[in-house]
């Protein structure tokens, strides 16, 4: 389980610490606060960690350069030292990342260039866990990862990692799948199973298999998700992150999603969400309102970003978050609305 995060002078943060729930945690903000930078930072240290367990070699200057590697690999910078805040006087980033009880803490400059600082590692065990994008992967995989091995793309590292997680097979005795459950009720909402013929992804219904790409983005993008439940990438013991769900969905499909990550979170999941949606961060806020009945545990991380400093709230429902940019703007609609009404009525 991931416990927390701190950033100081990280991107746009200045010294801002974040507490997670073993369940689902929620990022909510404007565009430019961070949240899927937060998302970002968690996976990158996690992928060094995995990555350095592999060479199994127990030098602290080798997983050094390994996370700043794959921080860039992730945030795309043209050198590590771009990540620092530009209005920290200091010019030093400093992380801190707990998971399982285990901390590293690491920092680096506005002069850093492949390599951070390791100031403290606690060695947290590897963590398994997968971080899906805003823009859905069916349509590019065919030949996505010959070319990502090959080619420098533009994509980041979030895309070449579900790539390959999405190349694998499907797990033989899926009867016996924790996520049986979640599978079922994906399926029955779709209206369609998803299968995998030479390197192409088909979406069936009523034993007819069509290909993905003629499916539209917001379907192809549920489908994904569940074959990685069905491949066994997204299991019991998963750490998901996932960037807009909501992206290229209509509000019925909407209400599925948030049935979805409730039955994830039910199967053991933990889970990191940085969306915009209105409807998904009520649905997903009137679960934990009646959470006696529910049995689920969500907290909210509101981002507000004022004279290039952000803060952040956190609750457990959206009524305990004051800076809510969602409601502000249905708000200063209604207000919009009124106003037409009484002027051309």
């Amino acid at each position: 389980m991931v416990n927390s995060i701190s950033l100081k002078g990280f991107t746009s943060f200045t010294d801002n610490s974040f507490s997670f729930t073993n369940g689902i945690n929620i990022f909510i903000g404007k565009n430019g606060t961070g949240k899927t930078h937060v998302l970002k930072c968690l996976a990158s240290a996690m992928q060094a960690r995995h990555e350095f367990q592999i060479k199994q070699t127990t030098s602290k200057e080798q997983f050094e350069y390994i996370l700043a590697e794959n921080m860039g690999h992730y945030f795309k910078p043209d050198s590590i030292g771009n990540l620092v805040n530009k209005n920290i006087i200091s010019g030093k980033s400093t992380v801190g990342i707990e998971i399982d009880g285990k901390e590293l803490l690491f920092s680096f400059s506005t002069t850093s260039k492949t390599t951070v600082k390791i100031e403290k590692d606690d060695k947290w065990d590897d963590c398994q866990f997968i971080y899906i994008p805003p823009r859905e992967m069916f349509s590019l995989f065919e030949g996505f990862i010959g070319l990502s091995s090959k080619r420098e793309l533009s994509f980041d590292q979030t895309y070449i990692n579900l790539a390959h997680s999405l190349a694998l097979p499907v797990l033989r005795d899926l009867e016996s799948n924790p996520l049986k459950s979640v599978i079922e009720l994906l399926e029955k909402e779709l209206g369609f199973k998803v299968i995998q013929m030479n390197g192409r992804f088909y979406i069936e219904t009523n034993n007819k298999p069509m290909e993905a790409h003629l499916v539209a983005e917001g379907l192809r993008k549920l489908a994904s998700v569940l074959y990685l439940i069905l491949n066994g990438e997204i299991n019991k013991n998963t750490i998901l992150f996932w960037d807009e769900p909501e992206s290229n969905l209509n509000p019925a499909l909407i209400r599925v999603v948030a049935g979805f990550i409730r039955e994830l979170e039910k199967c053991g999941l933990q889970i990191f969400i940085a969306t915009h949606d209105y409807l998904l961060t009520h649905m997903l806020s009137l679960y934990s309102e009646y959470k006696e009945h529910t049995n689920i545990n969500i907290r909210f991380f509101g981002l507000h970003k004022e004279d290039n400093t952000i803060s952040v709230e956190e609750g457990e429902t959206l009524d305990t978050i004051q800076n809510n940019p969602i409601l502000e703007e249905y708000a200063a609609f209604y207000e919009l609305e009124q106003q037409y009404m009484n002027d051309y009525e």
